[in-house]
Protein backbone atom coordinates (compact mmCIF):
# COMPACT_ATOMS: atom_id res chain seq x y z
CA UNK A 1 0.00 0.00 0.00
CA UNK A 2 1.11 3.52 -0.82
CA UNK A 3 0.48 6.17 1.45
CA UNK A 4 0.36 9.82 0.72
CA UNK A 5 -1.91 12.52 -0.91
CA UNK A 6 -2.53 12.93 -4.26
CA UNK A 7 0.22 14.37 -6.64
CA UNK A 8 -0.68 18.10 -6.10
CA UNK A 9 0.46 18.66 -9.97
CA UNK A 10 -3.06 17.23 -10.50
CA UNK A 11 -4.21 20.54 -9.70
CA UNK A 12 -4.32 23.82 -11.01
CA UNK A 13 -7.12 26.93 -10.86
CA UNK A 14 -8.14 25.29 -14.55
CA UNK A 15 -9.13 22.02 -12.86
CA UNK A 16 -12.24 23.84 -11.19
CA UNK A 17 -13.78 26.84 -12.36
CA UNK A 18 -15.23 29.05 -10.05
CA UNK A 19 -19.44 29.00 -9.26
CA UNK A 20 -19.13 32.91 -11.11
CA UNK A 21 -17.86 31.07 -14.20
CA UNK A 22 -21.22 28.64 -14.22
CA UNK A 23 -23.82 31.35 -12.95
CA UNK A 24 -22.19 33.28 -15.70
CA UNK A 25 -23.25 30.53 -18.47
CA UNK A 26 -26.55 29.85 -16.21
CA UNK A 27 -27.43 33.08 -17.11
CA UNK A 28 -27.04 33.35 -20.43
CA UNK A 29 -28.73 30.55 -21.28
CA UNK A 30 -31.96 31.75 -19.24
CA UNK A 31 -31.04 34.88 -21.01
CA UNK A 32 -30.94 36.62 -17.68
CA UNK A 33 -28.86 39.56 -17.04
CA UNK A 34 -26.63 39.85 -13.85
CA UNK A 35 -29.31 43.41 -13.01
CA UNK A 36 -32.36 41.13 -13.21
CA UNK A 37 -30.58 38.12 -10.80
CA UNK A 38 -29.78 41.04 -8.55
CA UNK A 39 -33.67 42.37 -8.53
CA UNK A 40 -34.88 38.50 -8.42
CA UNK A 41 -32.52 37.37 -5.48
CA UNK A 42 -32.82 40.70 -3.62
CA UNK A 43 -28.88 40.67 -3.78
CA UNK A 44 -27.05 44.44 -5.11
CA UNK A 45 -25.68 44.44 -8.97
CA UNK A 46 -22.29 44.67 -7.57
CA UNK A 47 -22.28 41.68 -5.51
CA UNK A 48 -23.59 39.05 -8.14
CA UNK A 49 -20.89 41.00 -10.58
CA UNK A 50 -18.17 40.19 -7.79
CA UNK A 51 -19.43 36.62 -7.77
CA UNK A 52 -19.75 36.21 -11.20
CA UNK A 53 -16.02 37.66 -11.40
CA UNK A 54 -15.02 34.94 -8.55
CA UNK A 55 -13.57 37.57 -6.16
CA UNK A 56 -16.68 37.20 -3.80
CA UNK A 57 -17.18 33.48 -2.50
CA UNK A 58 -21.06 31.90 -2.45
CA UNK A 59 -22.52 31.36 0.92
CA UNK A 60 -24.91 28.37 1.21
CA UNK A 61 -27.63 31.47 2.15
CA UNK A 62 -26.38 32.82 -1.36
CA UNK A 63 -26.99 29.37 -3.27
CA UNK A 64 -30.77 28.94 -1.89
CA UNK A 65 -31.43 32.32 -3.69
CA UNK A 66 -29.40 31.22 -6.57
CA UNK A 67 -31.40 27.66 -7.07
CA UNK A 68 -35.06 29.86 -6.28
CA UNK A 69 -33.68 32.11 -9.45
CA UNK A 70 -32.02 29.86 -11.59
CA UNK A 71 -33.85 26.76 -11.13
CA UNK A 72 -30.27 25.07 -10.44
CA UNK A 73 -29.78 22.75 -7.13
CA UNK A 74 -28.36 24.85 -4.22
CA UNK A 75 -26.18 21.70 -3.41
CA UNK A 76 -24.39 21.95 -7.26
CA UNK A 77 -23.74 25.89 -6.20
CA UNK A 78 -22.55 24.65 -2.89
CA UNK A 79 -19.93 21.99 -4.51
CA UNK A 80 -19.08 24.10 -6.80
CA UNK A 81 -18.03 27.23 -4.10
CA UNK A 82 -16.00 24.22 -2.04
CA UNK A 83 -14.34 22.98 -5.12
CA UNK A 84 -13.15 25.94 -5.87
CA UNK A 85 -11.94 27.41 -2.38
CA UNK A 86 -10.18 24.00 -1.96
CA UNK A 87 -8.12 24.21 -5.22
CA UNK A 88 -7.34 27.85 -3.50
CA UNK A 89 -6.58 26.28 -0.22
CA UNK A 90 -4.01 23.43 -1.74
CA UNK A 91 -2.05 26.13 -4.19
CA UNK A 92 -1.32 28.32 -0.75
CA UNK A 93 -0.56 24.86 0.85
CA UNK A 94 2.11 24.03 -1.62
CA UNK A 95 3.37 27.84 -1.95
CA UNK A 96 3.85 27.12 1.74
CA UNK A 97 5.30 23.70 1.42
CA UNK A 98 7.61 25.22 -1.33
CA UNK A 99 10.00 26.64 1.66
CA UNK A 100 10.20 23.38 3.50
CA UNK A 101 11.53 20.33 1.46
CA UNK A 102 14.26 20.71 3.18
CA UNK A 103 12.21 18.85 6.40
CA UNK A 104 12.52 15.74 3.99
CA UNK A 105 16.39 15.76 4.52
CA UNK A 106 15.49 14.76 8.04
CA UNK A 107 13.94 11.04 7.15
CA UNK A 108 15.47 7.90 5.12
CA UNK A 109 14.09 8.55 2.14
CA UNK A 110 15.46 5.55 0.66
CA UNK A 111 13.52 3.14 3.32
CA UNK A 112 10.35 5.20 3.21
CA UNK A 113 10.69 4.43 -0.62
CA UNK A 114 11.02 0.28 -0.43
CA UNK A 115 8.42 0.74 2.76
CA UNK A 116 5.88 2.47 0.33
CA UNK A 117 5.63 5.54 2.13
CA UNK A 118 7.20 7.67 -0.62
CA UNK A 119 7.30 6.76 -4.66
CA UNK A 120 10.89 8.37 -5.15
CA UNK A 121 13.65 10.32 -3.07
CA UNK A 122 12.96 13.37 -5.06
CA UNK A 123 12.68 16.62 -2.93
CA UNK A 124 9.51 17.94 -3.97
CA UNK A 125 6.10 19.44 -2.21
CA UNK A 126 4.19 16.30 -3.09
CA UNK A 127 6.33 14.22 -1.34
CA UNK A 128 6.26 17.06 1.55
CA UNK A 129 2.82 16.58 1.32
CA UNK A 130 2.69 12.85 1.14
CA UNK A 131 4.80 12.23 4.22
CA UNK A 132 2.67 14.80 6.19
CA UNK A 133 -0.56 12.74 5.31
CA UNK A 134 1.30 9.67 6.21
CA UNK A 135 1.69 11.19 9.53
CA UNK A 136 -1.21 12.20 9.78
CA UNK A 137 -0.12 15.91 10.41
CA UNK A 138 -0.96 19.21 9.50
CA UNK A 139 2.74 20.58 8.64
CA UNK A 140 6.56 20.11 9.45
CA UNK A 141 5.96 22.87 11.87
CA UNK A 142 2.41 20.73 13.42
CA UNK A 143 4.96 17.41 13.21
CA UNK A 144 7.72 18.88 15.11
CA UNK A 145 5.29 19.96 17.81
CA UNK A 146 3.70 17.13 18.20
CA UNK A 147 7.08 14.86 18.44
CA UNK A 148 8.28 16.85 20.81
CA UNK A 149 5.24 16.26 23.17
CA UNK A 150 5.82 12.85 22.50
CA UNK A 151 9.07 12.91 23.73
CA UNK A 152 7.70 13.30 27.36
CA UNK A 153 5.59 10.24 27.26
CA UNK A 154 8.30 8.24 25.18
CA UNK A 155 10.27 5.65 27.41
CA UNK A 156 13.19 4.51 25.37
CA UNK A 157 15.40 1.64 27.30
CA UNK A 158 18.75 3.36 26.48
CA UNK A 159 19.69 7.53 26.07
CA UNK A 160 20.59 7.19 22.60
CA UNK A 161 18.48 8.03 20.02
CA UNK A 162 20.82 7.94 16.29
CA UNK A 163 17.58 8.70 14.45
CA UNK A 164 14.38 9.77 15.92
CA UNK A 165 12.12 10.80 12.61
CA UNK A 166 13.43 7.17 11.44
CA UNK A 167 12.16 6.15 14.70
CA UNK A 168 8.55 7.97 13.95
CA UNK A 169 8.39 6.18 10.40
CA UNK A 170 8.82 3.09 12.38
CA UNK A 171 6.46 3.83 14.66
CA UNK A 172 3.63 5.28 12.63
CA UNK A 173 3.29 2.39 10.34
CA UNK A 174 3.41 0.16 13.32
CA UNK A 175 0.05 1.89 14.61
CA UNK A 176 -1.82 2.33 11.11
CA UNK A 177 -0.90 -1.83 10.61
CA UNK A 178 -2.38 -2.35 14.37
CA UNK A 179 -4.98 -0.17 13.80
CA UNK A 180 -6.25 -2.22 10.74
CA UNK A 181 -5.96 -5.80 13.21
CA UNK A 182 -9.38 -6.66 14.34
CA UNK A 183 -8.99 -7.50 17.98
CA UNK A 184 -11.07 -8.19 21.19
CA UNK A 185 -11.34 -5.72 23.61
CA UNK A 186 -8.19 -5.69 25.87
CA UNK A 187 -8.88 -8.05 28.94
CA UNK A 188 -5.53 -8.23 30.82
CA UNK A 189 -6.79 -12.01 32.61
CA UNK A 190 -7.03 -13.14 28.61
CA UNK A 191 -3.54 -12.16 28.39
CA UNK A 192 -2.31 -13.60 31.62
CA UNK A 193 -3.93 -16.86 30.65
CA UNK A 194 -2.70 -17.07 27.29
CA UNK A 195 0.99 -16.71 28.48
CA UNK A 196 2.04 -20.45 28.63
CA UNK A 197 0.66 -20.62 24.75
CA UNK A 198 2.89 -17.93 23.96
CA UNK A 199 5.56 -19.75 25.67
CA UNK A 200 5.21 -22.72 23.97
CA UNK A 201 4.83 -20.90 20.74
CA UNK A 202 8.38 -20.24 20.64
CA UNK A 203 9.44 -24.03 19.74
CA UNK A 204 7.63 -23.87 16.59
CA UNK A 205 9.14 -22.43 13.47
CA UNK A 206 9.24 -18.87 13.21
CA UNK A 207 7.18 -18.76 9.53
CA UNK A 208 4.73 -19.78 12.29
CA UNK A 209 4.88 -16.88 14.50
CA UNK A 210 3.76 -14.59 11.62
CA UNK A 211 -0.05 -15.70 12.29
CA UNK A 212 0.01 -17.55 15.35
CA UNK A 213 1.32 -14.79 17.37
CA UNK A 214 -1.05 -11.70 16.19
CA UNK A 215 -4.16 -14.31 16.11
CA UNK A 216 -3.73 -15.02 19.50
CA UNK A 217 -3.00 -12.31 21.20
CA UNK A 218 -5.97 -10.70 19.40
CA UNK A 219 -7.99 -12.39 21.79
CA UNK A 220 -6.95 -10.39 24.46
CA UNK A 221 -6.79 -7.05 22.80
CA UNK A 222 -3.36 -6.94 21.59
CA UNK A 223 -2.91 -6.23 18.46
CA UNK A 224 0.73 -7.29 17.16
CA UNK A 225 2.78 -5.83 14.53
CA UNK A 226 5.73 -7.38 12.96
CA UNK A 227 8.26 -4.94 11.05
CA UNK A 228 11.99 -4.87 10.48
CA UNK A 229 13.45 -1.76 12.12
CA UNK A 230 14.98 1.34 10.20
CA UNK A 231 18.38 1.86 9.97
CA UNK A 232 19.80 3.80 12.65
CA UNK A 233 16.71 3.12 14.69
CA UNK A 234 18.51 0.61 17.32
CA UNK A 235 14.43 -0.96 18.03
CA UNK A 236 13.84 -4.10 18.83
CA UNK A 237 9.87 -3.82 19.76
CA UNK A 238 8.08 -0.83 21.40
CA UNK A 239 4.67 -0.94 23.23
CA UNK A 240 1.51 1.83 22.50
CA UNK A 241 -2.06 1.86 23.87
CA UNK A 242 -4.30 2.87 20.57
CA UNK A 243 -6.89 3.48 23.06
CA UNK A 244 -8.19 1.75 26.01
CA UNK A 245 -9.05 -1.77 24.61
CA UNK A 246 -6.81 -1.61 22.59
CA UNK A 247 -2.64 -2.23 22.58
CA UNK A 248 -0.17 -2.27 19.51
CA UNK A 249 2.93 -4.71 20.36
CA UNK A 250 5.46 -3.94 17.57
CA UNK A 251 8.39 -6.46 17.09
CA UNK A 252 11.28 -6.25 14.70
CA UNK A 253 13.96 -8.61 13.81
CA UNK A 254 16.97 -6.58 15.14
CA UNK A 255 19.33 -9.68 16.13
CA UNK A 256 17.64 -12.21 13.49
CA UNK A 257 17.88 -14.59 16.46
CA UNK A 258 14.78 -16.18 18.65
CA UNK A 259 16.57 -15.55 22.04
CA UNK A 260 16.14 -12.13 21.40
CA UNK A 261 12.72 -12.03 19.57
CA UNK A 262 10.84 -13.58 22.24
CA UNK A 263 12.89 -12.03 25.32
CA UNK A 264 11.30 -8.54 23.65
CA UNK A 265 7.99 -10.07 22.92
CA UNK A 266 7.10 -10.83 26.50
CA UNK A 267 9.52 -7.90 27.49
CA UNK A 268 6.68 -5.65 25.98
CA UNK A 269 3.77 -7.97 27.33
CA UNK A 270 5.50 -6.65 30.57
CA UNK A 271 5.20 -3.25 29.76
CA UNK A 272 0.91 -3.99 28.72
CA UNK A 273 0.54 -6.00 32.33
CA UNK A 274 2.60 -3.96 34.40
CA UNK A 275 2.69 -0.05 33.30
CA UNK A 276 0.18 2.69 32.17
CA UNK A 277 -1.72 3.41 28.81
CA UNK A 278 -0.62 6.93 28.66
CA UNK A 279 2.79 5.88 28.03
CA UNK A 280 4.98 4.39 24.42
CA UNK A 281 7.69 2.28 25.69
CA UNK A 282 10.64 2.24 22.86
CA UNK A 283 12.82 -0.76 23.43
CA UNK A 284 16.09 -0.75 21.84
CA UNK A 285 17.82 -3.70 23.89
CA UNK A 286 16.05 -4.96 26.64
CA UNK A 287 18.65 -7.05 27.71
CA UNK A 288 19.59 -3.18 28.89
CA UNK A 289 17.51 -1.31 29.69
CA UNK A 290 17.65 1.34 32.35
CA UNK A 291 14.95 2.74 34.66
CA UNK A 292 12.67 1.13 37.10
CA UNK A 293 9.78 0.36 34.23
CA UNK A 294 12.17 -1.01 32.10
CA UNK A 295 13.50 -3.59 35.19
CA UNK A 296 10.46 -4.42 35.97
CA UNK A 297 9.46 -5.29 32.29
CA UNK A 298 13.08 -7.37 32.34
CA UNK A 299 12.19 -9.64 34.63
CA UNK A 300 8.75 -10.37 33.68
CA UNK A 301 10.20 -11.52 30.85
CA UNK A 302 12.93 -13.73 32.24
CA UNK A 303 10.17 -15.08 34.85
CA UNK A 304 7.81 -15.77 31.94
CA UNK A 305 10.00 -17.70 29.63
CA UNK A 306 11.74 -19.52 32.76
CA UNK A 307 9.50 -19.81 35.38
CA UNK A 308 10.10 -19.41 39.36
CA UNK A 309 9.26 -23.66 39.33
CA UNK A 310 12.44 -24.39 37.57
CA UNK A 311 14.51 -22.00 39.54
CA UNK A 312 16.93 -24.61 41.35
CA UNK A 313 17.14 -26.59 37.73
CA UNK A 314 18.14 -23.64 36.39
CA UNK A 315 20.60 -22.98 38.83
CA UNK A 316 22.25 -26.20 38.57
CA UNK A 317 22.10 -25.76 34.51
CA UNK A 318 23.95 -22.47 34.96
CA UNK A 319 26.88 -23.98 37.14
CA UNK A 320 27.31 -26.67 34.59
CA UNK A 321 25.82 -25.46 31.31
CA UNK A 322 28.05 -28.25 29.12
CA UNK A 323 27.85 -30.66 27.64
CA UNK A 324 25.05 -28.49 25.14
CA UNK A 325 22.43 -31.65 25.32
CA UNK A 326 21.73 -30.38 28.49
CA UNK A 327 20.63 -27.21 27.89
CA UNK A 328 18.20 -28.62 24.82
CA UNK A 329 16.76 -31.08 27.73
CA UNK A 330 16.19 -28.65 29.90
CA UNK A 331 14.61 -26.42 27.33
CA UNK A 332 12.05 -29.28 26.76
CA UNK A 333 11.29 -29.54 30.35
CA UNK A 334 10.46 -26.01 30.28
CA UNK A 335 8.54 -25.64 27.21
CA UNK A 336 10.59 -23.21 25.58
CA UNK A 337 13.18 -23.00 22.38
CA UNK A 338 16.86 -24.03 23.03
CA UNK A 339 18.08 -20.57 21.78
CA UNK A 340 16.39 -18.99 24.59
CA UNK A 341 17.68 -20.75 27.67
CA UNK A 342 21.23 -20.35 25.82
CA UNK A 343 20.45 -16.33 25.54
CA UNK A 344 19.55 -16.53 29.44
CA UNK A 345 22.67 -18.48 30.19
CA UNK A 346 25.00 -16.08 28.20
CA UNK A 347 23.65 -13.52 29.68
CA UNK A 348 24.27 -14.65 33.27
CA UNK A 349 27.71 -15.15 32.31
CA UNK A 350 27.44 -18.56 32.47
CA UNK A 351 28.08 -19.12 28.91
CA UNK A 352 30.43 -17.04 26.66
CA UNK A 353 28.76 -15.14 24.24
CA UNK A 354 30.06 -17.03 21.57
CA UNK A 355 29.02 -20.41 22.92
CA UNK A 356 26.25 -22.03 22.22
CA UNK A 357 24.78 -20.07 20.03
CA UNK A 358 24.24 -22.96 17.24
CA UNK A 359 20.94 -23.84 19.57
CA UNK A 360 19.34 -20.26 18.31
CA UNK A 361 17.01 -19.94 15.49
CA UNK A 362 17.73 -17.49 13.05
CA UNK A 363 14.66 -15.55 12.59
CA UNK A 364 14.35 -12.56 9.48
CA UNK A 365 11.66 -10.96 8.69
CA UNK A 366 11.65 -10.42 5.09
CA UNK A 367 13.21 -13.37 4.35
CA UNK A 368 10.01 -15.34 6.19
CA UNK A 369 7.37 -12.74 4.21
CA UNK A 370 8.79 -13.63 0.94
CA UNK A 371 8.05 -17.42 1.29
CA UNK A 372 4.82 -16.89 2.18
Amino acid sequence: MTFGAPDPLEYSPQTVPHPGETLKETLEELGVSQADLARRTGLSTKHVNQIVQGIASLSPETALLLERATGVPATVWNTLEAGWRTQLARKEEQSSLAGQIEWLDRFPLAELVARNILPDRSKTVANVQRLLDFFGVASPTVAEELWNGYSVAFRRSSATAPNEYATYAWLRLAVIEARRRQCKQFRRETLQDLLPTLRALSTQAPDTWLTQLPNLCAEAGVAVVFSPAFKNTNLSGATRWLNPDKVLIALTDRYKKDDRFWFTFFHEVGHVLLHGKRLTFLDEDPFKGKGPAEEEANNFAAQTLIPSEYESAYAALRRQPKPFTQISRFAEKVGVAPGIVVGRLQHDKALDWKEGNKLKRDFDLESIAATQ
